[in-house]
């Protein structure tokens, strides 16, 4: 089992859900430690790619409702931002100098400054989020900066203070197939169900999706996965190793 720290005194916690199964699984790990005590669980989810994928608000707005009904003891406070598509990295790539000095793509910054805003407007005492290792023994071509294995240098990744709240990246050397694991064995497959991987589109594979985006699609159809992406790649193999 991962270990997911909790401090009985915090009073909000802040954790990023995507609608993915990485977040959606820590977002309920972090909510089992909180059932008893008095504390406000802030999700942060983030709009993206709304012309083209219009279905990826739908799918964060599942799973905190999942959160919200299976969890009813617990305030929950929802703040959603909104990434315009010139910004993604898909669209632009990396053209922007962030305030550490390193080039990112505008949804980067964006997501990063959307939830420190919300964490210290919010007094939050911690912030979670479920970002995870590429899988080590295959390579489907992901973010080359997920390649990381611990070491006594980068401890720091999985906790560390910023602007005078915890940030804690549980998932941060763990891949995809333990995650499933974990699924399995906390018996809340009903939840990974409604999450989703694929980053494919009607621009990536129009004979799969048919024409499908922000004019034709209605929430709480059934979308297609394109198969061919990182994340339907990494998830197909996740759950093949989670056997």
């Amino acid at each position: 089992m991962l270990n997911i720290p909790y401090d009985p005194k915090w009073k909000n916690i802040a954790i990023a859900v995507s609608g993915g199964a990485d977040s959606a699984l820590l977002a309920y790990l972090v909510c089992q430690q909180a059932i008893s005590q008095d504390v406000t669980i802030h999700i942060i989810t983030n709009v993206r790619g709304w012309k083209s994928k219009p279905w990826q608000e739908q799918n964060a707005n599942d799973v905190y409702n999942w959160l919200a009904q299976h969890f009813n003891q617990i305030k929950f406070i929802k703040h959603t931002n909104f990434v315009p598509p010139e910004f993604e990295w898909g669209d632009k790539g990396p053209t922007i100098m962030d305030e550490y000095g390193k080039l990112v793509s505008g949804d980067i910054i964006e997501l990063r400054a959307y939830a420190e805003y919300v964490c210290f407007h919010n007094k939050v005492d911690a912030y979670f989020n479920g970002v995870t290792r590429n899988p080590k023994d295959v390579d489907f071509a992901g973010m080359t900066t997920r390649n990381i294995d611990p070491t006594d240098d980068n401890q720091h990744l999985l906790a560390m203070e910023h602007m005078g709240f915890m940030a804690y990246h549980p998932f941060r050397f763990t891949d995809k197939s333990v995650i499933v694991k974990m699924y399995n064995s906390l018996d809340i497959m009903d939840l990974f169900k409604i999450t989703r991987s694929c980053e494919g589109d009607n621009s990536t594979r129009p004979e799969v999706f048919m024409g499908l985006n922000f004019k034709t699609y209605t929430p709480g159809q059934g979308v297609p996965i394109c198969g061919r992406c990182f994340w339907c790649k990494e998830r197909a193999w996740a759950w093949e190793n989670a056997k």
